[in-house]
């Protein structure tokens, strides 16, 4: 069992790699949404209005916001302000 269950976590964790793309900018965010899908990885600051434009132009919305808070490494995807955190946007499908 302990077999088992290690190598569907590491099917799994090697699916959510393959399926997460990091950006920086809107215009990567839309590009990578368009042509690959799956999860976008970027830097948000924390405003709804954010939040809510990215979801009315893309159709994606905020899906993770983790709890072990990762360090931010670029401004805010959308609004190109100081981001708070990394959270991560997918479209429901």
């Amino acid at each position: 069992m302990d077999e088992i269950q290690k190598a569907l976590f590491e099917k799994a964790e090697k699916r959510m790699r393959e399926y997460t793309t990091t950006v920086k900018n809107y215009e990567e965010f839309k590009k990578i949404l368009k042509e690959k899908g799956g999860f976008i990885r970027a830097c948000w600051c924390g405003k709804r209005g954010c939040e809510e434009r990215i979801k009315e132009e893309t159709g994606a919305s905020l899906r993770v916001i983790p709890l072990k808070k990762e360090k931010v490494f670029a401004e805010c995807v959308y609004c190109g302000k100081k981001a708070k955190e990394v959270v991560y946007f997918a479209k429901a499908y």
